[in-house]
């Protein structure tokens, strides 16, 4: 009689899980689809908080004349169809149209009308517009891990995988920089001396914005900050640095990482232990 029927059982309930959960996904997004709905990137950081940049922003069509001031919408901008933009309805005029404004700009400089509406946002995915992003990348490496795995010995499977996909999650990291990243939104030199920068987060993660030789500011996805940079260097400039702030809990899911292919390999060991000795 063999052992490990209880592992290989939850083994399958959670297989079968993982597989009913994402034919539901699909089956909603197709849903989605088929009533008009779409999907929008947020790619700047127009909307502070609201929308960081790498959102998935779910769009799905409404009747122009119901919309109200603070609705966020995408809308293409008269006489560009080729942009999408995504603000809040900031205002309705006599005449029908609307302005729009996001969270940290100024209003925009257009009216909007039926024809330039996409849709009210529905739902905002947090980061989901990163991975939407580096898809492509991710597929290709995917697939290359399948073919990869099937010519390998059994034993060598699990320890190959686990580097390949590091590397594939390396390569997209550096290549998208989702991670730790700042776009300076304004410069301005002070009249008692130094300069003030404003920066605006757009990573994942907390990035800290150092002036060289004064104070700094540690800025979450979406916030913005201003820090004083007191003197220029050598060459005349005033200097910033960036740098990623890793939050404890990234450490600990990184650690936890490292370490799941030595105990997946013991437990393996340890079930094959266990089917030998039930024999």
């Amino acid at each position: 009689m063999s052992g490990g029927g209880p592992t290989r059982l939850a083994a399958r309930v959670v297989a079968w899980a993982l597989v009913v959960v994402l034919a539901g996904f699909v089956a909603f997004c197709g849903i989605w689809r088929a009533q008009g709905g779409r999907w929008e990137r947020v790619e700047t950081p127009s909307m502070g908080t609201v929308a960081p940049v790498g959102t998935l922003l779910w769009v799905k069509p409404v009747p122009f004349d119901t919309l109200r001031p603070g609705d966020f919408i995408s809308f293409h901008p008269p006489g560009r169809p080729g942009v999408t933009f995504s603000h809040r309805v900031l205002a309705r005029h006599a005449d029908g149209t609307l302005s729009t404004k996001g969270v940290i700009p100024a209003p925009d400089p257009w009216r909007l009308g039926p024809g330039d509406l996409v849709g009210a946002v529905r739902m905002r995915w947090w980061g989901a517009g990163w991975l939407v992003t580096a898809a492509p990348l991710l597929i290709l490496g995917m697939l290359v891990i399948g073919v990869v795995r099937t010519l390998l010995r059994p034993a060598l499977r699990l320890p190959v995988t686990v580097v390949l996909v590091a590397v594939v999650a390396g390569l997209a990291l550096a290549v998208y920089r989702p991670l730790d990243s700042a776009v300076q939104l304004g410069f301005r030199t002070v009249a008692g001396g130094g300069a003030d920068a404003t920066y605006v987060g757009t990573g994942l993660l907390p990035v800290r914005v150092d002036a060289v030789a004064g104070d700094h500011v540690v800025l979450a996805a979406g916030q913005v900050g201003r820090v004083h940079v007191p003197v220029a260097d050598a060459t005349g400039h005033f200097r910033v640095r960036l740098s990623p702030v890793i939050p404890s809990w990234f450490w600990a899911g990184l650690v936890g990482l490292c370490f799941a292919p030595a105990l997946a390999s013991t437990v393996r060991r340890r079930k094959n232990i266990c089917d030998d000795m039930s024999r």
